[in-house]
Order: C-alpha cells, then structure tokens, then sequence
C-alpha cells in the first residue's frame, strides 16, 4: 500500500512539472488544462482497456484506485477549464473557493455517479466482503483526482526573478478585478 501513495506523490510532481512546461495561449482549446486534460483522457482509456484486457483489476486491486484517481483527475480539469473559459472564475476572492469547490465536487460525483453505475450493471457485488471498504477508498481516490487538478489549475507561473507573471494560468493580471 505505501508504493500506492509513493506512485501519486510521483504522479502529483508530474503533474506540477508538465504544468510549467505548458504555454499559456488564448485560444480556448490551447489552454493549459484542456491539452493536458486530452492526455489524462488518453491514458485513461489506454489503462481501462489494458486493465480489462489482462484482468488487471483482479491480480492488482490498487489498478482500480490508480484509475480513479485518473478519472477524478481528467473531470475536474474538464470542468475548471469550462468555467474559466466562461467567465465562471473571475475576481481573486472567488478563484481558489471556486476552483475548490468545482474540482472537488466534480471529482467525487463522478465517483458517486460511477459507484451507481457499477451497480446498476452488476460490475461489483453489494453483498461483498469489502464493498463498503472498497466504495469509499474509490470515492476518496476520485476525491484526490479533483484534489491534484485544483493544485495544476491553480498553480502560478513565475518568471526568472520568481515573481508572478500570471495570477492564473487563464487570466492576465489585467483581466482579474480586485475586491
């Protein structure tokens, strides 16, 4: 279990990484989180197949976390993305609550509304041993999907003399109004 949490402390300083190297553009599909949110997508539906495929979900219980994570991850990117691209986050006093508040929540309805889903099709059993175990660790792992989005969508870019260039990687200090 301890690699479990060395693999997303791993995953997280990626993320953190890919994100200094993306270019802040205008176009709306160019912006940071949608390029990266398409590789999430990628990679997300690369191990869903590998993992059904070669039964991955029952040699290795960990794959589903790992892919929960991922999920978590890509619609809360998603969705930070649509509501800075509509105008949804727009003074300072409401960009990090927001953003928060839109990451996480997305990330753990999806998990809840995947939960269902697993249900409503019979891809796992309510009389199981560790349903109720296995239910939360999904919900709380789609829970730091959103978490690690909220910390890439709001991470700051910094010029060499380590002073904000960009209050957020979608809006110019000029865009942004002061409260």
């Amino acid at each position: 279990m301890v690699w479990f949490f060395c693999y997303l402390h791993r995953v997280a300083y990626l993320i953190l990484e890919i994100s200094e190297v993306v270019c802040y553009t205008s176009s709306m599909f160019k912006q940071t989180p949608f390029p990266f949110s398409i590789l999430i997508l990628a990679v997300l539906i690369t191990f869903y197949s590998v993992g059904s495929n070669f039964s991955l979900y029952w040699f290795y219980p960990q794959f589903d976390l790992l892919l929960h994570t991922l999920a978590g991850l890509w619609i809360a990117l998603v969705l930070l993305w649509l509501a800075a691209s509509f105008g949804q986050i727009s003074s300072m006093k409401e960009y990090k609550v927001k953003s928060f508040l839109i990451a996480f929540t997305s990330a753990v309805l999806l998990g809840i509304i995947w939960e269902i889903l697993e249900n409503i099709f019979q891809l796992s059993s309510v009389n199981s041993a560790n349903y109720a175990f296995n239910t939360a660790m999904d919900i709380f792992t789609d829970a730091l999907g959103g978490a690690l989005a909220y910390l890439y969508f709001v991470q700051r870019k910094r010029n060499k003399d380590k002073t904000p260039d960009v209050i957020h990687p979608f809006f110019d200090k000029t865009e942004v109004k002061e409260i």
